[in-house]
């Protein structure tokens, strides 16, 4: 039987070959027909063409090469071949168990000595696994090397280790597919027994390259059925004798002029197919029958020029014939970015763009490939997913990794990073917060938010308890760690007072009932992870560490309706973990590091196999969609580092140390695909990179294969005069979306962001940015609101704007959370020592004992541990009694009056509330910090309440005591008329946002001088404090501008005037 070689540039029209080549029917309508592809994007491509052709296609049977082969084998041989025991997977368990007896050898001392440090047997594993992935490239790339050492023939210098170690896995087995393919060859005939097993046809399509082991099965199998194989060749002509200009230089001068370059593109980036193809031909065991379709594109636009070029051997520019660039040309698009989301969304324009040139398009007519669909798929999701200016492009992300796109590995893989870890308070929460974890242990959203303010306020940082710290060579001390703050939640549930110790233990006192049922379950969380991490702590032999994985995801994982299958496939991992070492015969014990490196391998090799060709955008990995024609092809991510990949053989690799024409090259084979990428373009080839430093806009290169595809293009086409091809072709774009530049006229830059947009606008028309979000004041509030009390005084001139929003419109702006705390305190600072000191200051003022406290804080878990801690109280401890006596000499040889019940008539408005801190000599304010605008203001409005009251017993002087400074207020006599003017402009503010900045309105009334109110209002960088302008309700309401117009001045005279 002949072997059909179908040849052309075009894969439409290799697939219309095919579907004639199908017509004729097998023997049996039940028979299926072999098509042997090299992705399931290929399959899927395949199909639908068919069915296209046909109206209807079914019973396909679609292998990958090595299924082919498997499959082959199983048909001619009367005993199915297990070959299970040469699989990577069970052969490194196996060379794992022979290696430790070997290594006594001096043939074995490089290894030994690169193991000499190995404590846990992890690099074992680890060189375990390189050397079974290498010895199963012998088997499928140098069978001929294995037969020689298993016929007893020594290694090369320094691998002598090999052949003994092979021959050692062979003893006694001669299943693994080097021996197989050799029988197989030797035996396969026409009368052979279980040809009749054989397909009536088998059908090779699309695929770029095979090793020499699969070419001599295909020939074999040639002589008894009929192979057909589609080949997509770039160029009609013999190409197996072209090499780059670069490697023709690399000649001697005598045989330089015996080569030619060809094409540049071909000749730079073709030699995986160039191979292939002479491998092919090579084939002499069965006659070759050969049939072309090649088809020119023609040249009316760069992209179809250049395929044409690749197809006939010529565009290197020699022969003077240099066509013009057409400036409307825009069939190659190349786009430099400062960052993958920028190149995301700069794609996302042009896409919308090539829409609107060419009317005709589908969304499934684009195909959109990237080196590495995981960095890019967040930024694909962010972008495409949002819809912008209301236009939803249909897409999906094809060919992910389950442990980056499925909710069940990423929890898995959270678990797994435990061990060894801190238990630090972000990752355990992260880990809870997983869906499939918080599912299991029955915790909702709202839940969640509470265990993180109880992880936050009860100090929990890390560190499961003092045991778990000794165990680290650390100090013994249980404040911070999980267990202190569980204590701490439990007691405060049986016993809620949070100022008494019960055995050490301080309760928290912000419990409910109804989170009773709550903290139950994390505590089970809590302990779940104690007892995992203790079961992470002892080696134990592969079937327990089956057992053990299998527990971990039954107390740990609870899918969704969704996850189901992707929780029962890596559950599945857990099973062939222990079929590996049954057949290994692997009975050792294993430390956690060898498992947890087991289990992330096969994780990061499990992929979902799902987005290909949906009817939408098609984004996915350069290697599932390759040489399938797209109107659209575009390519993101080609940057210098990324693309081609670099091959990074082990040293001890002969393959790598004496190349073979057919060998596997990441590198060459990426060159290839780039080839096969310019080719599958119909209408447009799309590239873009980083090639902008987003920190210093410094320019950064391109791959390697877009600067030789300008190359090309520079040797075969000229552009207008005083320009370059670069400067032509490529498309420099902004570091922000949001750039006036993409809205100007003329500019090659653009966007169809309305959004963007706008925010420019809104932006540029702000130059007056001080005018209120608001066009008209809101209608008063009830009357009732005019009966007014103290503390909502106090807390109106604290921020008008916050106020204003909270009160009038419910908009309550929180602050940012901060992240969870990993570390236990090393000093106090902040919100909390201020807490600290202001308790510690009335704990003295009213004599009591501070030392007592000490305890208290050490419960809390806000000192440092151990003895640090007492040290960092005590330095507390002195600055308070330091201050305290400042504040006893104001009030010395008395005590406070009774607090002072204000019930105020002023206008319209009743003041309620009560003075409290009232001695006979004055209105005592004071904190134990350094003074701000608003301890001012609070004194001041205090001070004219006493004054408006009059009462005869009580003092009519106010004294504010700071850590930096005093203030004293003296008698006044017209403070109900202050009072009512507060009172005033504090109606007024209710209806609008008041123009009342206290930081700022105070600079400016001391100095009536807009340049001192400025410098309160901008951020000070230099000291890292930010401007009273950067709050975010006054940012809400006055906007980025500064508002300091007459209203302002006006208002901060009025107001602050009496009190200076």
């Amino acid at each position: 039987m002949p072997l059909n070689l179908y040849t052309s540039n075009r894969m439409e029209a290799l697939v219309d070959t095919l579907a004639k080549a199908l017509k004729k029917p097998l023997a049996s309508v039940f028979d299926r027909e072999v098509i042997v592809v090299q992705s399931r994007g290929m399959q899927r491509w395949i199909s639908m063409e068919l069915a296209k052709r046909y109206g209807v296609w079914a019973n396909g049977h679609y292998p990958f090469p090595n299924a082919m082969v498997k499959e082959l084998f199983e048909m001619l041989f009367s005993e199915k071949p297990d070959t299970s025991l040469f699989k990577p997977d069970v052969m490194s368990w196996r060379i794992m168990r022979l290696l430790p007896e070997m290594l006594q050898s001096e043939l074995f001392g490089t290894l030994r000595r690169y193991l000499a440090d190995d404590t846990d047997g992890l690099k074992l594993f680890q060189l375990s696994e390189k050397i079974a992935d290498t010895f199963d490239q012998y088997t499928l790339y140098r069978p001929e090397i294995l037969s020689r050492w298993e016929a007893g023939e020594t290694g090369p210098s320094g691998e002598e280790w090999q052949p003994i170690l092979w021959r050692k896995l062979a003893e006694g087995e001669d299943m693994h597919r080097g021996k197989l393919k050799e029988r197989f060859c030797r035996e396969l005939g026409p009368t052979s027994p279980g040809v009749e097993k054989f397909p009536e046809r088998i059908t090779l399509f699309g695929i770029s390259c095979l090793p020499k082991f699969h070419l001599d099965m295909l020939s074999a199998v040639a002589g008894v059925r009929e192979v057909n194989l589609f080949l997509l060749s770039p160029t009609r002509e013999y190409w197996g004798d072209i090499i780059s200009r670069k490697a023709i230089a690399r000649l001697p001068e005598e045989e330089r002029a015996l080569r030619t370059e060809g094409n540049p593109l071909l000749a730079s980036l073709g030699r995986i197919g160039r191979d292939f193809s002479d491998m092919i031909i090579d084939m002499s065991d069965s006659a070759l029958q050969q049939e072309e379709h090649y088809e020119d594109p023609g040249d009316e636009c760069l992209l179809h020029a250049l395929q044409s070029d690749i197809l006939n051997l010529s565009g290197t520019g020699e022969d003077g014939e240099v066509r013009p660039l057409d400036a409307g040309d825009r069939s190659i698009r190349i786009h430099s970015c400062h960052s993958p989301l920028r190149e995301v969304e700069v794609l996302y324009d042009n896409i919308l763009a090539i829409f609107e040139e060419n009317p005709d398009l589908s969304p499934r007519d684009i195909l959109v490939m990237t080196p590495d669909i995981e960095i890019y798929s967040p930024y694909i999701s962010a972008v495409f997913g949002a819809g912008g200016n209301g236009v939803h492009l249909p897409y999906a992300i094809a060919d992910r990794k389950t442990m980056h796109e499925g909710e069940i590995a990423s929890a898995v893989l959270k678990l797994l990073a435990l061990p060894g870890s801190r238990l630090a308070a972000s990752e355990l929460f992260d880990l809870l917060a997983s869906p499939p974890v918080s599912r299991r242990f029955s915790i909702g959203s709202d839940e969640l938010d509470l265990i993180r303010d109880w992880i936050e306020k009860t100090g929990i940082r890390w560190g499961m308890d003092e045991y778990d710290r000794s165990a680290r060579n650390l100090p013994a001390y249980r404040e911070n760690s999980w267990k202190a703050g569980l204590d701490r939640l439990m007691l405060g549930y049986a016993m809620p007072d949070d100022n008494i110790l019960y055995n050490g233990v301080l309760p928290y006192d912000d419990l409910t009932g109804s989170s009773a049922e709550t903290l139950g379950r994390f505590a089970d969380f809590v302990t779940a992870i104690e007892r995992f991490m203790e079961s992470m702590e002892r080696p134990c032999t592969l079937e327990d560490w089956r057992s053990r994985f299998q527990a971990l995801l039954d107390g740990f994982i609870l899918p969704s309706d969704t996850s189901e299958r992707e929780f029962a496939s890596i559950a599945a991992l857990a099973e062939q973990l222990g079929d590996a070492a049954a057949k290994a015969e692997f009975t050792g014990e294993v430390a956690p590091a060898v498992f947890i490196s087991w289990l992330r391998a096969r994780l990061e090799k499990q992929e979902q196999g799902l987005g290909f060709m949906t009817g939408g955008i098609t984004f996915c990995a350069m290697l599932p969609m390759r040489s399938i024609p797209f109107r659209v092809v575009a390519l993101i991510g080609m940057n210098d580092s990324a693309f081609p990949r670099q091959s990074r053989a082990p040293g001890f690799d002969l393959i790598a140390s004496e190349p073979h024409r057919g060998d596997r090259s990441l590198r060459n084979e990426d060159r290839y695909l780039f080839l096969e990428s310019i080719l599958s373009a119909r209408d447009v080839l799309y590239i873009s990179y980083t090639g902008q430093s987003i920190r210093d806009n410094s320019e950064l290169p391109p791959s390697v294969l877009v600067s030789e595809l300008l190359d090309a293009i520079r040797r075969g086409f000229s552009v207008p005069e005083g320009e370059t091809v670069e400067q032509h072709l490529v498309v420099p774009h902004r570091l922000q979306a949001f750039n006036r530049a993409y809205y100007a006229k003329g500019s090659r830059l653009f966007s169809y962001s309305d959004e963007n947009y706008r925010a420019i606008v809104e932006k540029e028309s702000s130059a007056d940015a001080s005018r209120p979000f608001m066009n008209a004041p809101l209608d008063d509030p009830p009357e009732e609101w005019k009966t007014v009390s103290l503390q909502q005084l106090l807390r109106f001139y604290d921020n008008p704007a916050a106020f204003f929003l909270e009160q009038r419109l419910g908009i309550r702006i929180e602050g940012t959370a901060e992240p969870l705390e990993d570390r236990e305190p090393f000093g106090v600072e902040g919100f909390e020592l201020y807490s600290i000191k202001q308790e510690l200051l009335e704990f003295v003022l009213g004599g009591g004992e501070p030392q007592e406290l000490l305890p208290l804080y050490r419960s809390r878990g806000i000192l440092p541990p151990a003895r640090h801690g007492e040290l960092v109280f005590m330095k507390v401890l002195d600055d308070v009694r330091e201050f305290a006596a400042t504040v006893q000499a104001k009030i010395a040889g008395t005590g406070p009056l009774d607090p002072l019940e204000v019930d105020l008539q002023l206008g319209g408005f009743r003041l309620t509330g009560r003075l409290a801190k009232v001695w006979p000599q004055s209105l005592l304010h004071y904190r134990c910090a350094k003074m701000k605008m608003k301890d001012r203001m609070r004194a001041w409005i205090e001070h004219l309440v006493l004054n408006a009251v009059n009462h005869p017993k009580y003092p009519k002087e106010t004294c504010l005591v700071m850590t930096d400074d005093e203030k004293r207020f003296a008698p006044t006599a017209d403070a109900a008329l202050h009072l009512e003017h507060l009172l005033n402009r504090y109606w007024q503010g209710l209806s609008m946002p008041l123009p009342f900045f206290p930081r700022s309105s105070m600079a400016y009334a001391e100095k009536e001088s807009i340049e001192a109110a400025l410098k309160q209002w901008r951020d000070d960088t230099f000291n890292n404090f930010p401007g009273e302008g950067s709050d975010p309700a006054i940012q809400r309401c006055f906007g980025s501008g500064e508002p300091f117009d007459e209203e302002f001045r006006s208002i901060a005279m009025e107001l602050l005037m009496p009190m200076l």
